[in-house]
């Protein structure tokens, strides 16, 4: 008889099989080697070519010498963009001294102009003849008074004239023109005559130059070692810069001022070139430093 089939031994599968092993090897090398590349990265590198390695480098330097050199160029540029800034804002301080001088130099003529066109004191109206003067000359002179003098009494007009200046006169009228002269000449002598006008330029004030240099950076710096080591000389100025040379080759002058007069600025430069400091009069102008 044979025995039934529930009697027969179950054959179990093989756990460790060579499969199974090799891709346990596998994984537990990759996991090595994330360990390693996380916590220890320098154990790689000498695992690394040295041909990669200096590809790696010469990228590297590449890239370096790369943004330097855009590094120089926004330099460049920026110092540019300083120039011209530079240049508007001396434009427009210029433009705003000339617009203050003309703007001046027109007030001053419009005054004198308005001064020439206003009528003196001296030169007001002829007292016209009233109808009081008109009747005593017919009365002493019958017949003397025309139909003309008739007609022209009515449009008689005064102007400007105050009643505390009318005289009124009772009497015959003075047909000689000697009294008529005189008032002519005493109006002609009240005018106020104005020669032709005369503008002064506006007076720059006096600067000492000091130093210069290739940007404004350099100067800020020589002014202030010059300030720390001559105070006592130059605490009372302030600090300008000028601008010469072209944008390639850019030259600020360092400016300090005001001085009062001329030969104070003389004296201070002699002062300060015996301390072995470069110094020389010229004009107080610029921008702020």
């Amino acid at each position: 008889m044979t025995k039934p089939a529930i009697d027969k031994p179950v054959r179990r599968n093989a756990i460790f099989t060579p499969y199974a092993a090799l891709w346990s090897m596998l994984g537990a090398l990759g996991l090595a080697y994330l360990g390693v590349a996380i916590f220890q990265p320098d154990w790689l590198n000498s695992l690394t070519p040295t041909s990669a390695q200096i590809e790696h480098n010469a990228e590297t330097q590449a890239t370096l010498m790369k943004l330097s050199a855009d590094v120089d160029g926004l330099k460049s540029s920026v110092a540019s963009l300083q120039l011209d800034v530079s240049g508007v804002k001396s434009d427009v301080t210029n433009q705003a001294q000339q617009t203050q001088t003309l703007g001046a130099q027109v007030t001053a003529i419009e005054d004198k102009m308005r001064l020439a066109e206003a009528p003196p004191a001296s030169a007001s109206a002829p007292q016209p003849q009233t109808g009081t003067d008109v009747i005593g000359a017919a009365d002493d002179a019958p017949g003397a008074l025309d139909t003309s003098t008739e007609h022209a009494l009515p449009q008689t007009k005064i102007i400007n004239a105050s009643p505390e200046k009318t005289q009124i006169v009772t009497g015959s009228v003075d047909k000689s023109p000697a009294q008529a002269k005189p008032k002519s000449s005493a109006a002609n002598s009240g005018e106020i005559s104005f020669g032709p006008a005369i503008v002064k330029p506006v007076k720059k004030p006096i600067g000492i130059e000091l130093a210069s240099s290739s940007s404004v950076e350099g100067l800020r710096l020589n002014w202030s070692q010059l300030a720390q080591q001559h105070g006592d000389k130059l605490k009372r100025l302030k600090a300008r810069y000028t601008t010469n040379g072209d944008p390639a080759n850019p030259n600020f002058n360092l400016i300090a001022g005001p001085v009062k007069t001329k030969a104070e600025a003389i004296k201070l430069c002699k002062d300060l070139q015996a301390l072995a400091v470069s110094c020389a009069v010229g004009d107080f102008t610029g921008n702020a430093l």
